[in-house]
Formats: C-alpha cells, structure tokens, sequence
C-alpha cells in the first residue's frame, strides 16, 4: 500500500470500542468510510453518519432501520443506504471496499465474516468468538477464496508482529508467550471473589473495552477464547501457548524460536496501534497523536504465573483446545450466556466460569461431540446457549 493511497474501508461493529478507535485512525490517515453497522446506539451511528457520509450502514432490526430513516429525514444532503437485521450485515460485508473491519461482538459476527471471505475481502477482524468456534472452518474459506484475515486484538496482532506478517507459525517457533494483565482481580484471595459485583468487574486496571469482553477479562476467559483463537490462525498446539501474566500491559506477546530467541512487541497500551497496523499493513505509519514508550520513566516489568484455580475459565479454555471439534463453540456459548445474566445481576461472578463447565462436562455426553462440520457446530452452540439457559433459569 502507498503511504499516501487513500483506502475505502467497511466497519461492522462502528458503535462500539473498537469501532470507535477504528474511526479515529481512518480520521487519522484520512481513510474514506463506505459503510457501517451497529446493532442499536442510533445516536452515536447518526453522529458517525453526518461525518463520514458512508454509501451505506446496517442496523439490528426494521424497527431501528425505519428510526434512523425518519431521522435522516432531517438531513436532506446525506444519501446513505439504509440495511437492517443478519442480511444487511452480509451484504455490507460483501460491499466493495479495501479492507473491512469487523468488530461485532459474539458469534453474530459469523454470516458477514464468511460472506466478507466470499467477496475476497482482507479482513482486519476484531472478534475472537468466530474463530474460537469455527475458525478451522473459517480459515479454510479464506484460503479458497484467498481472503486475508489480520488480526485486530492486541495479543494476537502482537504474536502476528512477532512472526513478520505469517499467517502460520513455522517449524522454527518453540512456543508463544500470552501476556494478560491479571485483570481488576489479580491480586484478590480466593474468599474475595465471592462478593464481586458486576461494577467491580467492569472496573478494568488498564484497557478501555465493552461490557462483555471487559467481565471476560476480569475473568481470565478472554484470555482463554485468545489462546484458543491463536491456536486457530497460527497453527500452534495448547502445549505451544504459555499464558503469563504482566500486569504493566506493555509487553502484548512474545514468541520463542528454537535457538532460545524471543520476539516481544511493545508500547504502551493502546488498541488503535493493532487496528492501525491491520489497516495499513505491511507499511507503518505514524501516530503523532499518541504518546509513546518512554524505558526509562517505566523503570520495570513483571511477571507472574497465572492461578487456574481462582480463575479456572483459563483451565476451561485450554481443556476446550485440547478437546476440540464443537467444544470451543460450547465454552464460548455458554459464556456468553452466562456473562450476560451476570450484568443482569442474575448470578454470580464465580457463577459465571462454573456454569460454563457444568455445560462442558454435560456436553461431553452429547452426540455432536466429536462433530466438525458447520452445521453440527451451529447446533452444538445453539445446543450450549440453550443449556446454559436452563441452568440460569434455577436462579430467577
């Protein structure tokens, strides 16, 4: 990519964190905006609408689609296509673009990511739940249809730093490093952890993120679903990854090559350095607007091994790996089941992480265990929200 070559870029997820930081690059590197999706937050979508003029944005549902239409009403000037509900997603994600970023949260993010592969999109993705529950699948339609994926979160767009751009791990990597903060909750005994309130948990020591991923960080389960997607997009055992915990946030991965070398990346917290790097791969480009690592001021890093038996959804993640087939598509559904009754203050946070192995082990018992293909994996997810439902029911 020229530096100065202006890229059209498509974002689904433009309400949210992650969507919002996209925006300030594309501000930034003054990229034009073709289309954006949010599921309901009509006020920040008309906000991002009036700036950006895209071709085209998609919303949740018809109810949404016809309140932003009465609103556009009002600005005669702007002529953007108005999408709604699954199909508006797809076809804005097939919409012709340079790069599509997608940042929608959960398993939703499934029909656009494989429609984006279709159209032989490169896709700067943001959502880790896909390629935890069908990333084998995933990956092998991006290689037929020679669509590219570069990851967006930080760990991961660390680890893909660290291996110069590959797509796959070579025969020359060891292992790879995992970095996690420890969350708002490291240095809790585990007596503590029976009055965590969902304030506490949205109280993240370091990263500014959305409700869910933010509890799934103070869980640690967000660092398992990573693990889970390095595996995927890298092609590295559960034995290869090593989580490890390094509560300044500076080091964001590292890989270890067989000659005893390790590869870190660094900076200070900061997700629009992934997402700019995504967008502009394989050139780096500069943010002037961003502080920027000072060694000496920083004065030290840490490490520290990580407690699965406070937080036993990493020994969840890595038992899930392991297994494999619809498994990871079981842990990620039935946590987000879970994490959803938790901010609605229905269980518990310790609830949280059991519920999600009361599914696992029921599971184990299903006959789409050992399954692989699509379907069978959107059934064993449906299969594991359902589950997990009925479970949360005993607490109403």
């Amino acid at each position: 990519m020229e530096i100065n070559q202006k890229q059209k870029i498509v974002i689904l997820g433009s309400t949210g964190s992650i969507g919002q930081q996209t925006l300030n690059v594309c501000r930034r590197l003054n990229f034009e905006i073709a289309g954006l999706s949010c599921f309901n937050n009509i006020e920040i979508l008309l906000k991002q609408i009036e700036e950006f003029m895209p071709e085209k944005v998609a919303v949740a549902n018809l109810d949404s689609a016809i309140e932003l239409t009465e609103r556009l009403k009002k600005m005669p000037h702007i002529k953007t296509e108005i999408l709604y509900g699954d199909q508006g997603n797809v076809e804005l994600a097939k919409s012709a673009c340079d790069k599509i970023v997608i940042a929608i949260i959960g398993f939703a993010a499934l029909k656009p990511l494989l429609a984006a592969i279709e159209a032989k999109h490169t896709i700067a993705l943001a959502n880790k739940e896909t390629l935890v529950s069908t990333g084998k699948i995933v990956l092998e339609q991006a290689k037929k249809h020679d669509a590219k994926i570069y990851p967006v979160d930080s760990e991961t767009s660390a680890i893909w730093q660290c291996l110069a751009g590959k797509t796959e791990a070579s025969e020359e990597i060891k292992q790879v490093w995992l970095t996690a903060s420890g969350g708002p909750f490291r240095t809790y005994s585990k007596e503590q952890f029976y009055s965590i309130t969902v304030e506490d948990a949205l109280k993240h020591p370091v990263w500014s993120m959305g409700q869910k991923i933010t509890i799934d960080s103070a869980s640690m389960m967000n660092k398992g679903l990573e693990l889970i997607e390095i595996s995927r997009l890298f092609n590295l055992t559960g034995n290869q990854i090593k989580v490890i915990i390094h509560p300044q946030s500076i080091i964001h991965s590292m890989v270890e090559y067989l000659d005893g070398s390790v590869l870190a990346q660094m900076s200070l917290p900061n997700m629009e350095l992934p997402i700019q790097y995504a967008l502009t791969y394989d050139k780096r480009l500069p943010m002037p607007d961003k502080p920027k690592l000072d060694l000496a001021e920083l004065g030290q890093l840490t490490f520290e091994a990580p407690d699965m038996e406070r937080f036993p959804a990493l020994r969840l993640a890595y038992e899930a790996q392991a297994e494999d087939g619809a498994m990871p598509a079981v842990l990620n559904a039935a946590n987000e089941i879970a994490v959803r009754a938790f901010i609605k203050r229905i269980i518990s946070f310790l609830d949280i992480s059991a519920m999600v192995e009361s599914t696992m082990q029921k599971f184990r018992h299903h006959s789409l265990y050992h399954s692989s293909t699509l379907n069978d994996i959107l059934a064993a997810d449906q299969w594991a929200r359902e589950y997990t439902e009925q479970i949360i029911a005993q607490f109403r």
